[in-house]
């Protein structure tokens, strides 16, 4: 390491260079030369503050005031020596706060927001002036980011922009389990009591309902089960999930490369079909277009309803078995059912999300960029993701066996906080940062319930989940004109032939209506946007 001398400009030159070595040298690939990062911010001045916005994570607001509380970055302040000004909008009030600090260009340093799903994109706001083009700091200053991009392809596509930039640093969840968190799940303790197997298929998924409505599970010698419950027709907890049985979607999807929008494929009908036939003998909740997640849940816990597509099954487990409300009740997460497609297809969008917001974005009032961005890269490293997703060995976590235990500052808490929110107190991994969940942390919160959810529904095949897209200004318009309408009129229609209010007879007139809402057009628009998707990384 070549000397620096002792004068105003080297001791200056020193700080930056132990500060910013300090953060690089963290990596997997780090040595005990300066990083190149060092090198070229070597005769910067040294960053001792920045102010940052961001919305507290629900579990951090539980305990603490602002995230200079939270034992993370009272440890990157130690290793550092920069403090941070943290700017916290109230709760629920995160996007009201953001547009007016963009309107009175009264920016931090560091802007922390949903970037991804920002309306106009991160791009417009590079262009107006707002946040920095992150692509030149990148490479040089965010060696550990860099790393997991190259040997991420996926998350790569999904960070970058169709030009192949870099505007923010996101959320990694980098392993599967961290992303299969929801899927079909049925009461496992009325199979039993049924003699009856977990449904792997969609014609057993028939029988098994069509047991549970006329087997009287819970007991209560009357025949009033309705066996399948759920919110609405389409999301996470929509009964079309089961669409995936037959290869297709209810929303757009993708097909050998091709967008296609399924309610315009015949074999949609035969789901519609499929679901009205469910929907006919009482095997599904009449309330299910009405339940909110406090309903459908209801159904679950009053032993009315025993199949659904929800969350991983540990918060029933807990409210019924654990507290001794029901001991032998049981939740199980089940594979995703085989149809026609002859394979399980998952529809949950999450189970690929590799690049998620939060994300970090560097505003263009920033003085010292190159710093900000290697304070940052410091959470993607190995020593940086252990305080970020654990907090600080022997005091909130030990290593045992390679695997992280929790101490009793998380697990007992002296304060009375449950380990999630001793998490979002001394933690980062819960409450949403620019950094990489680690397994480590999520194995202990999942409970003993979660787990075997998620390794059911992991290895679903997902090859129908379209990506997350990023339309052109004159796409914007299109899909602003029309999806919005599409998606009301389908969803009602949904609703409409699951419950027999419109005959199956007049499908095709449905498909019609689509085209004449300008459906062909919005699917051109979607290929055109996934195509370029395709081709990120590969542009620069």
């Amino acid at each position: 390491m070549r000397k620096l001398g002792w004068n105003k400009s080297g001791t200056r030159a020193m700080a930056v260079l132990m500060s910013v070595s300090l953060l690089s040298a963290c990596t997997p690939a780090a040595s005990d030369k300066p990083s190149e990062a060092a090198e070229q911010t070597k005769d910067a001045k040294k960053m001792t503050s920045m102010k940052i916005f961001t919305e507290m994570g629900s579990w951090a607001s539980q305990s603490t005031k602002n995230y200079g509380e939270n034992l993370v970055f009272q440890e990157m302040e130690k290793k550092t020596g920069v403090k941070v000004d943290w700017i916290h909008p109230p709760s629920g009030q995160g996007k009201e706060q953001f547009n007016l600090m963009i309107a009175s260009n009264d920016l931090p340093d560091v802007i922390v927001y949903d970037w991804f799903n920002v309306p106009g994109g991160a791009k417009k706001y590079v262009d107006d002036g707002v946040i920095l083009d992150l692509t030149p700091y990148i490479e040089k200053q965010a060696p550990n980011f860099t790393k997991l991009m190259n040997e991420n392809p996926e998350a790569k596509k999904q960070t970058m922009d169709d030009a192949s930039k870099y505007y923010c640093l996101p959320m990694l969840r980098l392993q599967d389990s961290l992303r299969v968190t929801d899927g079909p799940q049925i009461r496992v303790d009325w199979l039993d009591k049924l003699g009856l197997k977990k449904p792997t298929t969609i014609d057993e998924w028939y029988n098994v309902l069509k047991a549970i409505k006329t087997g009287d599970p819970n007991g209560n010698g009357k025949q009033d089960e309705w066996p399948m419950t759920g919110q609405k027709f389409t999301g996470g907890n929509g009964i079309g999930n089961l669409a995936a049985a037959w290869g297709i979607s209810y929303d757009f999807y993708i097909d050998s490369g091709q967008v296609k929008y399924g309610p315009m494929n015949p074999k949609f009908k035969e789901v519609l079909t499929f679901i009205n036939k469910l929907f006919a003998e009482g095997l599904i909740d009449p309330d299910y277009m009405l339940n909110n997640r406090e309903k459908q849940d209801s159904k679950v816990i009053s032993a009315v309803s025993g199949a659904l597509f929800a969350v991983q099954p540990s918060n029933f487990m807990r409210t019924m078995a654990e507290s001794g409300r029901d001991p032998k009740f049981q939740m199980s997460g089940i594979s995703w059912p085989v149809g026609p497609a002859g394979k399980a297809y998952s529809l949950s969008s999450s189970y690929t999300y590799q690049a998620v917001s939060p994300c970090v974005a560097v505003t263009k009032k920033a003085k010292n960029p190159e710093e900000i961005i290697s304070w940052l890269d410091y959470a993607y490293g190995k020593e940086g993701n252990l305080l970020f997703n654990l907090g600080v060995e022997n005091q909130t976590y030990t290593m045992k066996d390679g695997k992280a235990i929790n101490t009793d500052l998380i697990e007992k808490n002296k304060d009375g906080l449950s380990s999630s929110a001793a998490l979002g107190k001394y933690t980062m991994a819960l409450n949403g940062w620019g950094m990489s969940q680690d397994i480590l942390y999520h194995q202990q919160l999942m409970s003993q319930y979660g787990y075997p959810a998620a390794e059911n529904w992991r290895t679903s095949d997902t090859s129908l989940i379209l990506p997350r897209l990023s339309f052109t200004a004159e796409e914007t318009q299109v899909v602003a004109r029309s999806k919005t309408d599409v998606d009301t009129y389908a969803l009602e229609m949904f609703d409409k032939f699951t419950t027999g209010k419109e005959p199956l007879a007049n499908y095709d007139k449905f498909m019609q209506r689509l085209k004449d809402m300008g459906i062909d057009n919005l699917t051109k628009t979607y290929q055109a946007a996934y195509d370029r998707y395709q081709k990120r990384g590969n542009n620069k």
